[in-house]
């Protein structure tokens, strides 16, 4: 029987980093599924790094890793980084995947001049936004390398350039990250997946009491979230993801988020990493095309087995 590590980081709800943490249920979720063909072993990758020896004193045969890191814009990246130094198969993207997708100016740059992308902006401190030309409003507000909505309210989407500055100064006077400013797109919010040997997968419609999916939504009031598959085959979007994969080279799976206005998709972001909770985005992307929890996580494991060691991404390709 082959022996497998889940490699986590448990989110105790003790601090805002965590928000992107699995919780139990989600990972005693993936035990469950995967225990009775495999020999699983869970390792939570603890801040001093203490879990490598673990690691290498188990020696497994695959790694799957569902780490999202403490801190920094390539914080996602590490421990993909990590195992490809020891030269460990792990399951979903890879360390380039994982750093490409993770700035969302930077992924939607690389892909602007095949879909539709909003229009916006970077800067590394509250002077930029004075050098800055934003031809019109609203506009969005929020962090160029985050996840889970950290630092987005209802006050992110502004209206004028006096709420602009508000907004860029109070996330600049509190977390003293990189913000990202871009077009806001009034449309409905709406998920894909790409899942390696399978393809696009999905779509499902996040459904919430606010303008978007907010921080607030995603943790103090996600019991409210609904989370539903869509009807239809959505062919053109399926195509749209698809090329996505392809242009990023996306090794195992990630998830795109759109906004949908008109008959027009919008790319918002592309997660390289990835939530496994059974009843969000992903699970019920992969449910819309007929596939359960179980099925879907073992065609990941049995697809990173059979592939083997890594071959590393471009970040992008022609």
């Amino acid at each position: 029987m082959k022996k497998i590590i889940l490699l986590y980081n448990l989110n105790r709800h003790q601090f805002d980093y965590e928000t992107e943490f699995d919780s139990e249920y989600t990972i005693d979720s993936i035990y469950n599924s995967l225990k009775d063909n495999y020999k699983i072993i869970k390792v939570e990758a603890d801040k001093e790094f203490k879990w490598i020896k673990k690691v290498n004193d188990l020696t497994p045969d695959l790694i799957f890793n569902i780490c999202e890191g403490y801190n920094g814009p390539a914080r996602e990246s590490v421990y993909a980084a990590i195992l490809e130094q020891y030269k460990y198969n792990y399951s979903g993207p890879d360390s380039t995947n994982l750093l490409v997708c993770h700035n969302k100016y930077l992924s939607k740059n690389i892909l602007k001049n095949d879909i539709l992308v909003p229009f916006g902006y970077v800067i590394e401190n509250k002077k930029e936004i004075f050098s800055i030309d934003i031809k019109h409003y609203p506009c969005i507000v929020k962090f160029n390398s985050e996840g889970s909505s950290l630092g987005m309210t209802s006050k992110s989407v502004v209206n004028n350039f006096q709420e602009l500055e508000e907004q860029v100064n109070s996330l600049f006077n509190q977390y003293n990250k990189n913000v990202l400013i871009e077009e806001y797109i009034d449309g409905k919010d709406i998920s894909m997946i790409y899942v390696e040997g399978l393809g696009a997968l999905g779509p499902c419609e996040v459904k919430c009491d606010s303008m978007f999916y907010d921080y607030e939504m995603k943790s103090e009031k996600d019991d409210t979230v609904e989370i539903a598959t869509m009807d239809g085959n959505y062919k053109k979007l399926k195509e749209i993801v698809s090329l996505i994969a392809k242009k990023l080279d996306i090794k195992g799976y990630a998830k795109l988020d759109f906004r949908i206005k008109g008959n027009k998709f919008y790319l918002i972001e592309v997660n390289a990493q990835v939530s496994f909770h059974p009843e969000g985005e992903f699970i019920t992307c992969a449910k819309k095309d007929g596939y359960t929890f179980d099925e879907i996580i073992n065609h990941i494991v049995n697809h990173a087995i059979k592939k083997g060691f890594k071959e590393n991404s471009v970040g992008w390709r022609e």
